[in-house]
């Protein structure tokens, strides 16, 4: 469902009659409205995408990859659990990375200290809420020996340029209604247009009254609000 609003941006009417309230300016000498047309939707997303970053430390690049494998498993026990598919799962190369003793004042000697293994894990799903409560049960994993840098996940919509399209047709279409409503009040019609420009979209969180003027892709949240904004200049017949 579309939630449909507009601002008007008016000029002053430039002659000596003046028409009640001011609708419009001159353009190539003919008199114009300017409008503002916005349309907004809400959006669901529909993928959402999650990865951690699983690591262990030990004196030899065995056991590091040794204690790592017991920590992954307990990763993808958790990622099973919550019934992800298999070509939703995603696993790094393993690696591997030295760590220098440092002397007293900090400086680093050519002497390794230990090893840290690390490997990430990620998942894709059309299941967003159960992305969202993977993120939440992998951190929780940590109370459990696991070492893991759980990221905060990122929600998309598919089928967002469908979006847009649609949302700059129904600002369009706002746009031009008002215009109707200004030139009606003065005894005018609306003409043929004169001008129009697009402005940026604003995808924002849920709720969020967030803007930019570079425009906004929230990627957070799974509910956001998309809205488009048009500008417009039409001639006026009287």
């Amino acid at each position: 469902m579309f939630f449909l609003g507009a601002t008007l941006a008016l000029g002053v009417v430039l002659s000596s009659q003046a028409v009640g309230n001011a609708i419009g300016s001159y353009s190539k000498g003919r008199l114009t409205i300017n409008v503002k047309g916005v349309s907004e939707v809400l959006l669901v997303s529909d993928m959402g995408y999650w990865s951690g970053t699983i690591s262990a430390s030990a004196s030899t690049t065995a056991d590091s990859f040794s204690k790592l494998d017991v920590s992954m498993n307990k990763v993808q026990s958790l990622i099973k659990a919550n019934q992800f598919q298999t070509d939703e799962i995603n696993l790094s190369g393993l690696n591997v990375t030295p760590v220098y003793i440092k002397n007293e004042k900090g400086i680093t000697l050519n002497k390794i200290d230990y090893y840290v293994a690390t490997q990430t894990v990620s998942v894709s799903s059309a299941r967003v809420d159960a992305v969202r409560d993977l993120q939440r049960k992998a951190s929780d994993l940590m109370r459990d020996g696991v070492q893991i840098a759980s990221a905060n996940p990122t929600y998309t919509c598919s089928t967002i340029e469908n979006v847009k399209m649609t949302l700059l047709e129904k600002a369009t279409q706002n746009g031009y209604d008002r215009a109707q409503v200004l030139a009606k009040s003065s005894g005018s019609k609306v003409g043929t247009l004169a001008n129009a420009s697009q402005g940026v979209f604003q995808i924002v969180s849920y709720g969020s009254t967030d803007v930019s003027d570079y425009g906004i892709s929230d990627t957070s949240s799974i509910k956001k609000n998309a809205k488009a904004v048009v500008s417009m200049e039409y001639f006026v017949e009287k």
